[in-house]
């Protein structure tokens, strides 16, 4: 198997740094680091627009940027990257500051050897993945919900989850307003799910019944406070039993 392969882009006009940095990532195997270097913000920005870096190693105070400016120019005008920041023992503050606004992580000049620099980068390379893949799956749940609740108000049907280990249920948005329960909240305990309904008991032992052998059904119920009939079609999907709500008045 190929050895892992990272570009990182070093930003450092001390040359006595530039090249320890540069030595311990050039002593590594496993990944191996392919490392550009840039000594002022706008020869950084430049090779940001030619090339693609997995990891930017940035010093603080340079040439053409001081501070915070210089993560706020990086991260202005090349959002979504990995940055870690190089401080020096008196900056360790505005180190802390950097990772508020952005950055990953930050390391203090001339208290790291190799193994820590390596260490860092790497355990900031997986937790930046890791946020990546987080950050996807949530726009993903995101755009699907949204055309659920859209899908129900062309339909005007509702829709309900019950978790079969937690006997947690799952209403939409539309669900709620649909039932007329726009005030509650959009996951309850099926205890809570009796509000108003009319005979909630056989209602409850219908439904464990349904879990506890794992079969379809359907449920046709009243609320007495709107004087209006549901019915409510289950069938188990995975861990969950998902419902189909129509409204019969």
């Amino acid at each position: 198997m190929a050895n892992q392969e990272l570009k990182v882009l070093l930003i450092e006009d001390n040359p006595g740094d530039a090249f320890l940095i540069k030595f311990y990532l050039g002593e590594s195997t496993e990944p191996v680091f392919h490392v550009s270097h840039a000594e002022t913000v706008k020869a950084a920005l430049e090779l940001l627009s030619e090339n693609k870096f997995d990891i930017i190693l940035s010093d603080m105070n340079l040439p053409d940027s001081f501070g915070m400016d210089t993560i706020k120019t990086v991260l202005g005008n090349y959002p979504g990257n990995l940055v870690i920041v190089l401080t020096g023992l008196s900056d360790e503050e505005v180190g802390l500051e950097t990772v508020r606004y952005g950055a990953q992580d930050f390391l203090v000049k001339g208290k790291f050897d190799g193994k820590v620099l390596i260490s860092t980068v790497m355990f900031a390379f997986e937790r930046f993945k890791l946020n990546k893949k987080l950050d996807s799956v949530s726009k993903l749940l995101s755009e699907e919900n949204s055309r659920l609740e859209s899908i129900q108000r062309l339909l005007n049907v509702g829709y309900i989850e019950i978790d079969v280990a937690t006997l947690k249920i799952f209403r939409t948005n539309f669900t709620l307003q649909f039932l007329g329960y726009e005030d509650s909240n959009k996951e309850i305990e099926l205890e809570q799910g009796g509000i108003f309904v009319e005979d909630f008991e056989n209602m409850k032992a219908f439904l464990l019944n349904m879990i506890q052998y794992e079969t379809s059904g359907e449920y046709t119920y009243k609320r007495s406070d709107i004087n209006k009939t549901f019915r409510i079609v289950f069938e188990k999907q995975n861990h969950k039993f998902c419902g189909i709500i129509t409204r019969l008045d």
